[in-house]
């Protein structure tokens, strides 16, 4: 698996990460914005987008805010999108390739009985 080290001044030059997940249609550096889970007070996100050097997609996992009002989180959220503290240089991303998933799920079934 590719791995590359951005800082976090060129993440910032990307766009990444966004306010909202909904702004990456507005974005000129991100391709996406993705869930990937929930902890207990922040939710981890995937941002992909394409290196200005050599146009690969690489995606970076941060934290971001759940949006529950004030309930429980007292206004407490990520700091740093979950890169800790000011003394890490990099961020590690990894490079990703779009492709086609095929997801099984139970639905409702069409045929009366």
């Amino acid at each position: 698996m590719p791995t590359r080290q951005f800082t976090r001044e060129q993440l910032a030059a990307l766009g990444a990460p966004l306010d909202s997940a909904r702004d990456v249609e507005y974005s000129d550096g991100l391709l996406a914005d993705e869930h990937v889970t929930v902890l207990k007070y922040p939710q981890q996100r995937r941002v992909i987008s394409a290196a200005p050097d050599d146009g690969r997609p690489y995606a970076v996992t941060y934290e971001a805010p759940i949006d529950t009002g004030d309930f429980e989180v007292n206004g407490q959220g990520p700091d740093d999108y979950g890169w800790h503290g000011p003394t890490v240089e990099a961020v590690e991303a990894v490079e990703v390739e779009e492709r086609a998933v095929t997801v099984a799920r139970w639905m409702p079934v069409d045929d009366p009985r």
